[in-house]
């Protein structure tokens, strides 16, 4: 597949809250790309793909520039709902996604498992990708994970190595050389 800076134009009718990802350029990651689907793709159970890697690598902007993509090809119907796990309550975060994007309304005398938990219920049929970034602590977000059900794929980004059996790892490298060129001399023809 061949990588292009995704501008933000989406299908309408696919309810998705994907941050702009402010990349001019996006090189060097053909092949994580192509492997981060066939992962999230491969199985009829809950995919949790574990973006790893040093901090400024780049995880961030390939599960960013993956969304965007994907969101463009209809690749995830149900929508696309990203979860920033650091520093917030993502619990909370899924019912306003919810609110927003799905038009569902949780009873609020529900506690707030209850409230997610009817929230995956009532989702939006089709498949869903669900994207939890920069998270530091898997405990912090167990509770919230989708069910088990082969139409909702989480993607999680994290700077840990190990986040569990369950989870198929792609361990962000440096870029290439021949990489680190090609973004350097894009950056340079702009000028």
């Amino acid at each position: 597949m061949r990588l292009k800076v995704i501008s933000g134009q989406h299908n309408e009718g696919i309810p998705q809250n994907l941050p702009w990802t402010g990349a001019k350029h996006f090189v060097g990651r053909e092949e994580a790309m192509d492997t981060l689907h066939q992962q999230l793709q491969g199985t009829e159970r809950v995919t949790i793909t574990s973006i790893t890697g040093m901090g400024g690598i780049g995880k961030t902007e390939l599960a960013l520039q993956y969304a965007h993509y994907r969101l463009q090809q209809q690749t995830y119907p149900g929508g696309v709902c990203w979860l920033q796990a650091r520093g917030v309550d993502v619990g909370i975060e899924i019912i306003k996604f919810a609110k927003s994007q799905l038009n569902l309304n949780p009873p609020e005398d529900y506690d707030l498992e209850t409230q997610i938990s009817y929230c995956w219920r009532n989702w939006q049929q089709g498949e869903v990708l669900v994207i939890f970034d920069d998270v530091v602590d898997y405990k912090e977000i167990a509770d919230f994970l989708p069910p088990r059900k082969p139409r909702f794929k989480v993607l999680i980004t994290t700077r840990h190595q190990w986040l569990g059996e369950s989870f198929y790892k792609l361990e962000l490298k440096v870029l290439s050389e021949g990489a680190k060129k090609e973004l350097k001399k894009k950056r340079i023809s702009l000028f």
